[in-house]
């Protein structure tokens, strides 16, 4: 059986309700998620630089028009690196890694509140990484 068939059970016996509907009232309250992963090319000094990111390196207060919230380097649940910087806001985040195999580095975005906001979170990433490569070769 796969595992999610055993959650959506666990989620109906504890509440009563059809985990597709319990989906619907979540969106309906904090928006429907919209993700996207975005390569972009970088040189290996670059990705070096990326995966060595600090949050005291982003000097921004806002992105995408909202005030950042966090930035992250590790994960928060068990403290592992993740490899580059997590910026986070209140409808939406991004993360931004090197690629182990390719000569690019991967923007990963989420955005509550559409497609024009999860441009705006991918656009904006890409010039704080590039500044942050910039200041930092």
């Amino acid at each position: 059986m796969n595992p999610n068939h055993y959650l959506a059970a666990e989620i109906m016996a504890q509440t009563g309700r059809d985990p597709s509907a319990l989906y619907r009232d979540l969106t309906r309250e904090l928006g429907d998620p919209l993700y996207a992963c975005l390569d972009t090319p970088a040189t290996p000094e670059q990705k070096a630089i990326i995966q060595q990111l600090t949050p005291q390196h982003i000097q921004l207060a806002e992105l995408a028009g909202e005030k950042i919230l966090a930035v992250l380097t590790t994960a928060p649940g068990n403290g592992s690196p993740i490899g580059g910087l997590k910026v986070i806001t209140e409808h939406g985040w991004f993360a931004a890694r090197p690629s182990g195999t390719e000569a690019i580095y991967k923007i990963y975005a989420e955005s509550f509140l559409g497609e024009d906001h999860l441009r705006r979170l991918q656009e904006e990433a890409q010039t704080l990484i590039a500044q942050a490569c910039a200041a930092l070769a």
